[in-house]
């Protein structure tokens, strides 16, 4: 805006100015510093000033502006009935913006249209009518809005259905396929192997894995099926079957054929499998809850059966699952209360046959059914996240059990623990296990944590972290059942490993398999080489205990030495043997 006094005359050609004289000095304080644009017309759509905020906004200067139509910042076809609604205003009364405000549309001086929220107000001057509007730019806020109402419905990084918008597209089909006749079927599809790409990787690598998937999923289904995202690596698809079509199976197998190619992420080849469950409407549900319901217990199974597989539901799983759900109310029934106890089994030297260690073994003894084996709820305390809470409880009891033991002059040796995973994983896991020595009083040197290969393999800087910090404090470090999975001489080298647990499948087949033989003899060659110490699992015959001694095993454990026992039981034990 030009200020009063100043250089304020309309362009030849232009109506007078009629705005100098008006301002005081505050009002044209105001107006220059305004943030909103502001603009003031004639009757006639004539603009008769403007401040610097207009001119920043619609990229016009004021010698552009004053003097023109205000039609000049609009779009068509707005621009074209800016001066009817103007006249019929002027004429009738008739209000649609003025003292009312509204969403508008502009138009810069390059051409661009964006919205904007305009207010317009009236005076008159001299017997003139004039009309002030004040505006501002709503693009950001347009684009919150829409972003808002895109995730209310959508997977923010997918772009998938969520899992609400999945469930109602589902119920629109049902009620479709109602009158129609025709089946749905339901597609439940978890990732397997995506939780290591996430943890050796890092979650941004995770996140493009994750929208690379829904792009391949979504060209492989057709523009009529529904994908969604309902979890972490958890996806589901909606298809309506055709009677001569494809089978739920077939368009199953499509999808998993679809992940074969590794995903290129910065320059690294990357692989993940899936696990998908199928259920069918009408056959297995009748509502959209219920037929995702079943297929989710569908996927559950392929995923015990080891993953990388298809499962169709059936009652027998549904029977399952819901005593899979009565254990897990149990099992955190069990967490409470504390229904859980240690049973020991005795580690022996090779040589000397003398104890040089023990192994603590979880079991839950349960109010109802009694003592619960071990393979059936670890499984399901995995899988729902109760490990973690369990594996805390384990190391303090062992630790005061062995404290106990050392304190009676009876035993004096390492305890061994299993850490499942995510509790080895937590970043203050060395300042929990410090906490539990500390108040136990059990000297660090006289425990030893055992994890599987697994963890191991977990390239993560807080396993190493971890490990270090195990090392430093004087903590023994082994890794169980070695042998089944796919350890590395460098990563056995950089977690610092102090012993190597030969698993009992190997053991047990040593005089039915040479290769057995020369598997547990390798193990044995590289320990050594490594100055590592082992202890074989499952020795439970004569022949077996020979055979192990003369390849150089350290350690062994079974039944053929002792079988677990409760803490009173091995005390027990230790006095009659004294």
């Amino acid at each position: 805006m030009r200020k009063p006094g100043e250089n304020n005359q309309v362009p030849d050609g232009a109506e007078p100015n009629t705005w100098d004289g008006l301002e005081s000095a505050l009002a044209g304080a105001i107006f220059n510093a305004a943030v909103d644009a502001i603009m003031v017309i004639n009757a006639r759509g004539i603009l008769q000033a403007v401040n610097q905020s207009t001119q920043t906004l619609f990229g016009f200067s004021s010698d552009e502006m004053l003097g023109k139509n205000i039609s000049m910042l609009m779009p068509a076809p707005y621009a074209q009935e800016h001066d009817s609604y103007l006249n019929n205003y002027c004429s009738s009364g008739e209000r649609k913006i003025i003292g009312i405000g509204r969403e508008v549309t502009g138009q810069r001086k390059e051409g661009s249209c964006f919205p904007l929220h305009l207010s317009v107000s009236e005076f008159s001057q001299d017997g003139q009518q004039l009309f002030v509007g004040i505006c501002h730019d709503i693009s950001e806020r347009r684009k919150f809005t829409e972003h808002i109402a895109f995730l209310a419905k959508y997977d923010g990084l997918t772009g998938c259905a969520n899992r609400r918008e999945f469930i109602e597209g589902l119920s629109r089909a049902i009620e479709a396929c109602q009158t129609s006749g025709r089946n749905i079927a339901v597609l439940f599809i978890d990732l397997d192997g995506f939780k290591q790409i996430n943890d050796n990787h890092g979650h941004q690598v995770g996140d493009r894995l994750l929208k690379l998937t829904a792009e391949r999923f979504q060209k492989t289904l057709r523009d009529s099926d529904l994908l969604g995202r309902v979890g972490g690596d958890e996806f589901v698809v909606s298809i309506i079957l055709d009677s001569k079509g494809e089978t739920a199976s077939h368009i199953a197998a499509r999808l998993m054929e679809a992940l074969k190619e590794p995903f290129v992420i910065d320059n690294r080849a990357l692989s993940v499998g899936a696990s998908i469950g199928i259920s069918l409407y009408p056959d297995d549900g009748l509502t959209a809850d219920e037929v995702m319901n079943e297929a989710d217990i569908a996927m559950y199974q392929a995923k015990v059966e080891g993953g990388g597989c298809i499962r169709l539901f059936d009652q027998a799983l549904r029977e399952r699952s819901e005593q899979v759900y009565r254990l897990l109310s149990r099992l955190r029934k069990a967490i409470s209360l504390e229904q859980f106890e240690l049973h020991y089994q005795l580690q022996f030297d090779m040589q000397t046959l003398q104890p040089c260690g023990m192994e603590a073994l979880l079991r839950w003894r349960d109010g109802v059914n009694g003592l619960v084996a071990p393979d059936q709820f670890i499984p399901v305390a995995l899988e729902y996240g109760l490990m973690p809470t369990i594996g805390r409880w384990v190391i303090r009891q062992a630790c005061k059990d062995n404290m106990t033991l050392i304190e009676t002059g009876l035993l004096d040796v390492v305890v061994a623990v299993n850490i499942c995973a995510p509790l080895f994983s937590e970043a203050g896991f060395c300042a929990l296990v410090h906490q539990l020595l500390v108040s136990t009083g059990l000297p660090a040197e006289r425990l030893e944590l055992e994890i599987t290969e697994g963890v191991a393999m977990n390239s993560s800087a807080q396993v190493l972290q971890t490990s270090d910090e195990l090392h430093e404090a004087g903590i023994r470090l082994a890794m169980d059942d070695f042998g089944i999975g796919f350890s590395s001489l460098n990563r056995l080298k950089k977690l610092r490993f102090d012993k190597l647990k030969i698993d009992r499948s190997f053991v047990s087949g040593l005089f039915e398999s040479r290769s057995d033989q020369a598997i547990v003899q390798a193990i044995l060659g590289m320990a050594k080489g490594l100055s590592m110490r082992t202890v074989a699992e499952g020795v439970e015959t004569e022949e077996q205990l020979a055979f192990l001694r003369e390849a150089g095993c350290s350690q062994g454990q079974g039944f053929w030495f002792a079988r677990p026992m409760p803490l009173p039981e091995l005390i027990e034990w230790l006095r009659e043997r004294r």
